[in-house]
């Protein structure tokens, strides 16, 4: 039987989109315990979480200082990592292994010099 898994913030009702959804998917069976991750391309934040630090976490753009601030708050004193304060190593849904060299190049080249916008003409 399929299962899906249902990401939601921990402080509103989003719901990632679709590639962000299969960030978040991929990374379910990851091990790092107490560590903060960026599910990308969607900017949601994700807890590792585990044991004494409690269960896994995740906040929607919007919430990310929110969910920083309740782990700060209750586990400062267990984990260094709680204290983290980024930037956070990035995930992405399928990793960079699913862009082939010529993607690669214009993604970077976007995150480098980003599109400005075109001016009307007159």
């Amino acid at each position: 039987m399929a299962v899906r898994v249902l990401f939601g913030c921990e402080h509103c009702d989003a719901r990632p989109d679709a590639d962000t959804q299969r960030t978040l998917q991929g990374h379910q069976s990851g091990q790092r315990c107490g560590a903060y991750f960026d599910a990308q391309p969607g900017g949601w934040l994700i807890w590792t979480a585990g044991g004494a630090l409690g269960r896994r976490r995740y906040a929607c753009p919007e919430h990310r200082d929110d969910l920083t601030s309740d782990l700060h708050k209750h586990y400062r004193s267990l984990h260094p990592g709680v204290l983290d304060r980024g930037p956070y190593p990035e995930l992405w849904p399928d990793g960079f292994s699913a862009l082939d060299d010529r993607e690669l190049t214009q993604l970077l080249s976007q995150v480098r010099n980003p599109p400005r916008p075109s001016s009307p003409m007159a």
